[in-house]
C-alpha cells in the first residue's frame, strides 16, 4: 500500500526537534510526491481536513482550529504518521473543549487578531507573554504586571494557538475577546458561506495552496507553510482586510528566507531555534506592534527581535537571521570533533 511506503519515508526523515509543524509539513511533501493532497474548508467550529489520496480516495480527516493541525490530526487518522510519535501528538493537539471554546471567541479557523488582542490586553496591563518548547509541542504562558500566571496552555503546533486557548481558558480574557470580535468582518465565516475548499500540496520547497469554488479555482498562492499560502491564496481571490494585506506584503517583502527557499517549513525552523533556546535559557517574549514581534531576551539582555505575520515561529526565525546566533543559541563545544 502506498500509505505504507509514505510512512516509512517520514520515519526516516522525521526530526522530532522540528516539531509539529515539521512533522505535518514533512508528511505533507511526501503525501504529495504521491499525487496526494490535503483538502480543508472552514467551519464555525474551527477547520475541517482531509488527507486524499490521487485516486481520490479520502485517507484520513481531522478538526482543529487552523488549517496545519487539522491537517496533522487528518494525517495521524490515516496512520501516516509513525506510531509513537502520533501519540505523543495526540496528547497535546487540541481537544474538543478547547476548541469549541477558541471557536466561540472567534471561530471559522481566525486567531490572528484574537491574538492580537490578547497580546496587546496583556502588555497594556504591564503583563507579558512568554512562548517556550515543552516537549514535542510549544507553550504560550501569559503573565500580569506581578508576573503572576494567569492563564497558560500548551499547543502540539503554533505559539498563536496556544495563546487562544490559553485566553479561552480564562473568563475574562475569553468574554473580551469575543465582544471585540463577534461583529467583524470573518473571512473563514465567508469562505464557508460559500463552501470554499483550500487544496494544499508540496512542490518546489515549499507549499502550494488554490481556493476551489465549485469547480473553478478562484485563487491560487504559495508560501513558507500552509498557514501562509493560504492567506496568500485568500488575498489572490479578493479576501481579507486591504490593511491587512497590505502589511502582508510587507512583510513578505522583508522575509530573508524567501532568499533560500529550503525544504523546511517555516515552523520547522522556529521549532529547532526555540529548542536550542530553552538548553541556552534564552527567553522569547511576544508583542503585537502592527506584527507578531518575538523578543529574545538573556537575562535582562534583549539578544534579538523579530516580526511575524501569522505566527510567532515565523517571528523567531526572522530574530535568529537578523541577529548574532551565538548569543541566542550560545553553542557548546563541538562534540566529537577530531583532536590529534
Amino acid at each position: 500500500m502506498i500509505s505504507d511506503e509514505i510512512i516509512s519515508k517520514v520515519e526516516k526523515e522525521l526530526v522530532i526537534k522540528e516539531g509539529a509543524c515539521g512533522i505535518c509539513h514533512l508528511t505533507l511533501k511526501i503525501l504529495s510526491e504521491y499525487g496526494g493532497k490535503a483538502v480543508s474548508m472552514e467551519r464555525p467550529d474551527g477547520i475541517i481536513a482531509q488527507v486524499i489520496d490521487s485516486q481520490g480516495e479520502v485517507l484520513g480527516e481531522g478538526l482543529d482550529i487552523v488549517w496545519p493541525p487539522a491537517i496533522l490530526k487528518a494525517q495521524i487518522s490515516a496512520d501516516l504518521v509513525p506510531q509513537k510519535t502520533a501519540k505523543d501528538l495526540l496528547e497535546i493537539l487540541t481537544t474538543d473543549k478547547d476548541r469549541k471554546k477558541v471557536s466561540a471567541m472567534n471561530g471559522y479557523g481566525r486567531v490572528i487578531s484574537p491574538a492580537g488582542t490578547v497580546l496587546s490586553r496583556v502588555w497594556g496591563e504591564g503583563g507579558r507573554v512568554e512562548i517556550r518548547r515543552e516537549g514535542i509541542g510549544i507553550a504560550a504562558f501569559l503573565y500580569d504586571h506581578d508576573d503572576e500566571l494567569i492563564s497558560d496552555a500548551i499547543s502540539a503546533f503554533c505559539p498563536v494557538c496556544a495563546i487562544n486557548v490559553a485566553a479561552s481558558r480564562n473568563k475574562e480574557l475569553f468574554n473580551e475577546v469575543k465582544d471585540k470580535h463577534q461583529d467583524t468582518n470573518n473571512t473563514g465565516k465567508l469562505k464557508y458561506e460559500r463552501r470554499i475548499e483550500n487544496v494544499a500540496g508540496w512542490s518546489r520547497r515549499r507549499i502550494f495552496v488554490h481556493l476551489k469554488e465549485e469547480d473553478e479555482i478562484i485563487g491560487s498562492n504559495f508560501g513558507c507553510c500552509t498557514s501562509y499560502a493560504t492567506v496568500r491564496a485568500e488575498i489572490a481571490a479578493g479576501f481579507g482586510n486591504p490593511a491587512m494585506n497590505t502589511a502582508f506584503n510587507h512583510y513578505c517583502d522583508m522575509c530573508p528566507v524567501k532568499c533560500f527557499w529550503l525544504d523546511k517549513s517555516m515552523g520547522a525552523m522556529g521549532n529547532i531555534i526555540l529548542h536550542g533556546m530553552k538548553k541556552a535559557g534564552v527567553q522569547e517574549n511576544v508583542t503585537f506592534q502592527d506584527y507578531i514581534t518575538a523578543h529574545l531576551v538573556d537575562g535582562n539582555k534583549m539578544v534579538a527581535q523579530g516580526i511575524g505575520s501569522l505566527c510567532s515561529l515565523s517571528a523567531t526565525v526572522n530574530a535568529f537571521l537578523r541577529a548574532d546566533a551565538v548569543e541566542i543559541l550560545k553553542p557548546p563545544s563541538a562534540k566529537g570533533f577530531p583532536k590529534k
